[in-house]
């Protein structure tokens, strides 16, 4: 086993102070700098627009899925009820709000939720409630 052996070799950022940069690397540096800036930007008006677009996708997946089980409420009170402005006035807004919560939960951290009977089971505390 013949191995090579290769050297590490060091990197002296003071050596980059000494050296002469041409212009044009210079300029380059300088839009590099100047379009990570407009990036950022970008980026965070951008992930606005796809956290109103998970909101919205949210609230008509909870409005679909609660309709196939017969409870509907207007499309207002769906959007107060999601924006935690206003409480649940009967059965079916209290379904809502625990499908609601439920996707919170797995968009807010799906990364790190486990399935358990908890969690399957987290909606049915809403429908311990007597309404009367």
């Amino acid at each position: 086993m013949n191995e090579k052996r290769v050297a590490m070799r060091s990197f002296d950022c003071n050596r980059l102070y000494e050296r002469a940069w041409d212009t044009e690397i210079l300029n380059l540096i300088a839009k590099i700098h100047e379009y990570k800036g407009r990036q950022d930007v970008f980026v965070s008006q951008r992930l606005k627009g796809l956290s109103r677009l998970a909101e919205t996708a949210q609230m008509q997946s909870a409005e679909a899925s609660n309709r196939i089980e017969g409870i509907v409420t207007t499309g207002a009170r769906m959007r107060q009820l999601f924006e935690g402005k206003t409480t649940p006035r009967n059965r079916d807004e209290d379904e809502i709000m625990g499908y609601r919560d439920v996707l919170n939960t797995i968009h807010a951290g799906y990364q790190h939720v486990l399935i358990t009977c908890d969690i399957l089971l987290r909606p049915l505390r809403y429908q311990k409630k007597s309404w009367m």
